[in-house]
């Protein structure tokens, strides 16, 4: 047996023979029969394409009724065969030879056999020269259900049509066949941004609204680095307003990708009841909060079964798409009026029942909710499987269990409902970097104790959390086979052509900054989005007080720096692998980011400390020791700008403003503290001239 090569995921089963080197010569044929479904010709295109981008020889597409034709003009032929065994199963295999190349299984066990194969033939590929792998491959993976649940976010609201396909492409190449995707959510966090006009934390992807022109455009407001001035953009979520939403769909269910839409609802829900406050869940005084809904209210249920409708028809049903998950989680309003007759539990039953109900009468096949409220609320006791049964939801439900922290929460298994296990594969990629390797792992190993169908992470789409996809991929696939420490060597193996066991060290040894932990903690406070306090005075104030009252504070900053720099240079040395200098970019710039954050926080928290010493200086040496002060801060503000400019070229489009405007408020108050600092030199130098 030959060396074993390195792919995400790994065959279960490949015997490596060798290479075969075919030099620009030859043609090679993809054959295909005429009758191919729509995922088999682009699994077909898809190759084609690779090798047309890679390879300066002759690509042919021959198409045929199912019979060999051996007649190709053209010597010498390597001739390779996409054969659907019409099952349904996304089983595949793969036998490569000298003469010809085949793989065998359903239409999309085909396209994950060309994803195998466009990975077999990078390494030594070049325009002149091919090499094909002669290996044999079986192949099949552990988890049924696997992907990652697309939130409706800051980021995502901005992402283009063309953004949403590479995030698509992506999950094809990595074998995931679930998207679930946000159409509708809001969050508790209010105005976050307070200098954009229209920041409220709600999001709406599909234009489905009675009165769609009553939909604010949103704003945002940040700091160029590039230009050197404040920007403001005004817009629409671009997939709402192209309603990108069909082509979406169409886009995935051809790649033999099922979509599942979010409208997320009792909870998470605060701009439907401000465009409809007759549906707003209403406090003891009867007055609308907003937040939520009145269940009893004759007008709710028909409303947004009327939005629902709308996406079955326009989006669902055209495409096949039979999935629908409606949310429930994070219930934190209740309306008064409903709770003067129903308890809570009694309220949370009665939503699931009438919105499920309503969706499978209107073809939907499958009906999924978030775990935390329905334990909380009913403990998924026995009179929950029996209220499954009575009204008819009995296996047309998935509980989806949600859990981002080390260690995990147990699951458990409910009868009549299938289980999907929730790891993260990171939500916050304009911000700090998220590692859940470990996350996944363990999140994985307890559904499949349990039997769960599906594992479909929690996640902000960005390509700067592709090492959390890929290790969502192969633990989806190899549930059995890899922890976290094996899974960093395949990672390291995957993308660095040498010194890959520094890179392993070097994943592990960031996984203590950016796991769900206390560093991690303390790294999200940086940014706007979580240092802004609801109260008291505009960030980053409190911070900066808490690092100079405490001296822990500073001392663990200064530490999370420290080990940030210490692992910087296992990342120095190494070449990519042909295709992968973006893996490598992103590791060391996450490393970068960190650095770079922190050296301006506590350079701004020093020239507060600083300047607050000198007032017990003698007056003649404060004018020297502010300008000294200034000039430092300067320094770290002039840092700061040159890895924000940075930033625009590592992560995508729709993220860089995003990102210039969460750190805008640190470096608009290191600005402001400079500006102070020379103000008071010009005094105190005019006080000496007097």
């Amino acid at each position: 047996m030959g060396a074993i090569l390195t792919l995400i995921p790994m065959p279960k089963k490949m015997r490596y023979n060798g290479m075969l080197e075919l030099d620009k010569s030859y043609t090679i044929t993809v054959e295909i029969d005429t009758s191919a479904s729509t995922v088999t010709q682009v699994a077909s295109r898809q190759l084609i394409a690779w090798l047309a981008k890679h390879w300066q020889g002759t690509v042919l597409v021959c198409q045929s009724d199912g019979n060999r034709d051996e007649r190709v003009e053209r010597e010498p032929v390597y001739r390779i065969r996409l054969e659907d065994t019409k099952e349904e199963s996304e089983t595949y295999s793969l036998v490569a030879v000298s003469k010809e190349l085949r793989i065998f299984g359903s239409p999309v066990g085909l396209l994950h056999g060309v994803q195998t194969l466009i990975q077999l033939l990078q390494p030594g590929a070049s325009s002149n020269l091919l090499s094909v792998p002669l290996v044999e491959i079986e192949d099949t993976p552990d988890v049924p259900i696997r992907g990652f649940f697309a939130e409706s976010y800051w980021g995502s609201d901005r992402m283009e049509l063309s953004d949403w396909k590479n995030m698509i492409d992506e999950m094809v190449s990595f074998k995931l066949n679930t998207l679930g995707i946000g159409i509708y959510g809001c969050w508790p966090h209010g105005h976050c941004y307070p200098t954009d006009t229209n920041s409220r934390s709600e999001f709406l992807f599909a234009p489905v609204l009675d009165d769609p022109e009553q939909l604010q455009e949103r704003q945002i407001h940040y700091f160029d680095p590039v230009a050197k001035q404040l920007t403001t953009k005004t817009y629409q979520a671009p997939i709402y307003e192209g309603d990108g939403l069909e082509q979406l769909i169409a886009y995935a269910t051809e790649r033999g990708i099922r979509v599942v839409p979010q409208f997320n609802g009792p909870g998470h829900s605060s701009l439907l009841p401000r465009l409809y406050p007759n549906i707003s869940s209403v406090n003891e005084q009867g007055e609308p909060t907003y937040k939520g809904y009145s269940l009893t209210h004759p007008d709710t249920f028909p409303t947004l079964k009327r939005l629902l409708g709308r996406i079955v028809e326009r989006y669902m049903l055209p495409y096949g798409q039979t999935w629908f998950h409606i949310g429930m989680d994070e219930i934190e309003e209740w309306s008064a009026a409903d709770l003067a007759v129903y308890s809570k539990r009694q309220l949370f039953e009665l939503y699931m029942l009438e919105i499920s109900q309503y969706l499978l009468s209107s073809g939907m096949e499958k009906i999924i909710i978030w775990h935390d409220m329905a334990k909380n609320l009913t403990e998924l006791d026995a009179s929950f499987e029996v209220f499954l049964e009575q009204h008819g939801l009995s296996g047309k439900v998935a509980i989806h269990w949600w859990d981002y922290t080390m260690p995990v929460c147990p699951v458990r298994a409910v009868r009549g409902a299938e289980g999907w296990t929730a790891p993260s594969t990171g939500w916050l990629p304009w911000m700090i970097y998220q590692d859940h390797v470990e996350n996944i792992e363990n999140r994985i190993n307890e559904g499949m104790e349990h039997s769960f169908q599906g594992v479909m992470a929690y996640h902000v789409y960005s390509p700067n959390y592709r090492r959390n996809v890929a290790s969502l991929a192969e633990k989806g696939w190899n549930a059995q086979r890899r922890d976290a420490t094996e899974f960093d060597r395949l990672y390291a193996n995957w993308i660095v052509a040498d010194e890959p066991q520094r890179w392993a060290k070097g994943m592990g040894d960031m996984r203590k900054l950016f796991e769900y932990s206390s560093t991690f903690a303390l790294l999200m406070e940086i940014g706007v989005l979580f240092g802004q306090p609801k109260k008291a005075h505009l960030y980053p104030e409190p911070i900066i007080r808490s690092i100079l009252s405490t001296d822990g504070t500073h001392k663990a900053y200064r530490i999370t720096r420290t080990l940030a720099h210490n692992i910087l240079p296992l990342f120095e040395q190494g070449k990519a692998v042909a295709g992968r200098e973006y893996e490598l970019q992103v590791i060391r710039f996450e490393c970068r980011r960190v650095i770079a954050l922190i050296d301006a926080l506590l350079g701004l928290a020093d020239a507060v400390q600083a300047l607050e010493d000198t007032q017990n200086s003698p007056v003649e040496k404060r004018n020297e020791l502010v300008a000294d002060i200034g000039a430092q801060l300067q320094l770290e503000l002039d840092k700061l700008d040159a890895f924000l400019i940075e930033v625009q070229d590592i992560l995508p489009d729709y993220l860089v403003a995003v990102s210039w405007r969460e750190y805008m408020y640190l470096r608009e108050a290191m600005r402001k503290q400079v500006e102070q600092l020379t103000n008071l030199n010009d005094r105190f130098i005019h006080s000496e001239e007097k």
